[in-house]
C-alpha cells in the first residue's frame, strides 16, 4: 500500500473520530434530556442521570453510525479535492478504482465493529439500563412483556397446540392445550396447567415436567377423561429451552441470535415469522450498509470541474447519503406491511446501491 493510500486512511480515520465525537455528544445530550424527563418525580442524583444517559447512547449508537460514516467520507473527499491532493494523485498516474480500497478497508472495519456492538454491547447495555431504572424507581416499573401470550403451534400431521403463556421471567409454560388429530378431526384434547424444568430423581438432571394434566378422549361417547398429576416430557422439549432462554419479547431489544432462534421456532411450528426476519436481517443490513454507503459516496464526491464549490459538492454528497438511508427505511416499511419479502425489503436496496456504486466507480475510472 503506497503512502497516499495510508495518508487517505489516516485522514478518513481522523475525520471519522471528529464527526463521531460531535454526533455522539448530540446523542448523549438527547439521551440526557430524555432520562431527566423519565426520572422526574423520583429520587435520583446527577450521577444516575449521566450513567443511564451514557448507557442509552450505547444502545442507540448503531443507529447513527451510517450517518457518521457518510459525513466522514464527505469531509475527507472535500479535503482531498480542495487541497488539490486528489488532482495531484491523478496527475502522477493514480487510479480512482484503486483509491477506493482505503475507504473500503475503513468501511469493513466499521461494519465489523457494528456487528460486535449489536451482538455483545447492545443487549448488555439495555439490561443495565433497565436495572438502573428499576433501582431508582424502587421496583415500581416492570417489563410489561415478560413472555409469549396465546401462541399457536401447528405440528404438521400431529396436531395443533395453543400455549396460554410462556414466561421468560420464571422459565415456565402455562395453560397448554394440545389438539391431537385423526383423519383431520380432533381425537384427543390434552390440557396442561404448567410445564416447568425440574430435577428428576432418576438422573438428577433438569428435565421438563408437565403438571396437572387432563386428557379428553372425545372420540368416545361419552368422552373419556383422564387426570394425570405429573409426567416427565421426554421428547419435543428443546422448544421450551429455546423460548425461555430469550431475554425479552420486545422485538427491538432482541439480539440477532435470539431473533434467529425465534425465526427457527416460528418456521418449524407454522407461525408467520416475517416481523422477526425483517428485524434480524435489518441488524445485519445496518452493518453492511456502511460498506455500501462508502462505495456509493466515494465516486459521487469526486469533482474536478473548475467551478468546484465546497458547499455545492457537500450538499450533493449529503443528499445522496440521505437518499440511500431513506431507501432502506422505505424497504423496511414495505416489508413490515407485507408488500415485499423480508429478504427483498432489507437487502434489496443494498444490492441496488452496490450495483450502482460499482457502475459509478467504473465510469469515474474510465473518465480519466
Amino acid at each position: 500500500m503506497n503512502k497516499f493510500y495510508l495518508y487517505t486512511i489516516k485522514l478518513l480515520l481522523k475525520n471519522l473520530f471528529i464527526v463521531a465525537l460531535l454526533i455522539l455528544m448530540i446523542l448523549l445530550l438527547s439521551s440526557f434530556y430524555g432520562i431527566v424527563t423519565t426520572l422526574s418525580g423520583y429520587n435520583h442524583t446527577m450521577k444516575d442521570v449521566f450513567v443511564i444517559s451514557f448507557i442509552t447512547s450505547l444502545v442507540d449508537i448503531n443507529k447513527v453510525v451510517p450517518m457518521i460514516t457518510a459525513l466522514a467520507v464527505m469531509v475527507t473527499m472535500l479535503v482531498l479535492m480542495r487541497s488539490n491532493e486528489m488532482l495531484a494523485y491523478m496527475t502522477i498516474g493514480g487510479s480512482i478504482g484503486k483509491l477506493v480500497f482505503p475507504f473500503l478497508i475503513v468501511g469493513i472495519a466499521i461494519s465489523s465493529l457494528m456487528m460486535y456492538i449489536e451482538y455483545k454491547v447492545v443487549s448488555e447495555a439495555r439490561l443495565s439500563k433497565d436495572n438502573e431504572l428499576r433501582r431508582i424507581k424502587n421496583g415500581k416499573i416492570t417489563n410489561s412483556v415478560t413472555g409469549f401470550n396465546d401462541t399457536w403451534f401447528v405440528d404438521h400431521d400431529e396436531g395443533i397446540t395453543n400455549i396460554g403463556f410462556v414466561s421468560i421471567t420464571d422459565k415456565k409454560v402455562y395453560n397448554v392445550t394440545e389438539y391431537f388429530l385423526d383423519n383431520n378431526s380432533v381425537k384427543y384434547i390434552v390440557n396442561i396447567e404448567v410445564i416447568s424444568k425440574k430435577e428428576v430423581a432418576e438422573n438428577n438432571e433438569g428435565q421438563w415436567v408437565a403438571e396437572n394434566i387432563t386428557v379428553n378422549n372425545i372420540s368416545k361417547n361419552p368422552p373419556e377423561i383422564t387426570h394425570i398429576k405429573e409426567r416427565v416430557l421426554r421428547e419435543g422439549t428443546s422448544i421450551w429451552d429455546q423460548m425461555v432462554s430469550l431475554s425479552t419479547t420486545n422485538i427491538k431489544a432482541l439480539t440477532p441470535k435470539e431473533l434467529y432462534t425465534i425465526v427457527q421456532i416460528s418456521k418449524s411450528k407454522g407461525i408467520n415469522s416475517s416481523a422477526y426476519e425483517i428485524s434480524l436481517y435489518y441488524k445485519i443490513a445496518s452493518a453492511l450498509s456502511v460498506i455500501i454507503l462508502v462505495l456509493f459516496l466515494f465516486p459521487i464526491s469526486i469533482n474536478f470541474s473548475r467551478n468546484f464549490s465546497i458547499v455545492k459538492n457537500a450538499t450533493i454528497t449529503f443528499s445522496f447519503a440521505l437518499i440511500f438511508i431513506l431507501s432502506q427505511n422505505i424497504g423496511r416499511a414495505l416489508g413490515d406491511k407485507g408488500a415485499l419479502s423480508p429478504f427483498t425489503a432489507t437487502f434489496g436496496p443494498l444490492i441496488l446501491f452496490l450495483i450502482l456504486s460499482i457502475i459509478l466507480i467504473y465510469s469515474r475510472s474510465r473518465a480519466r
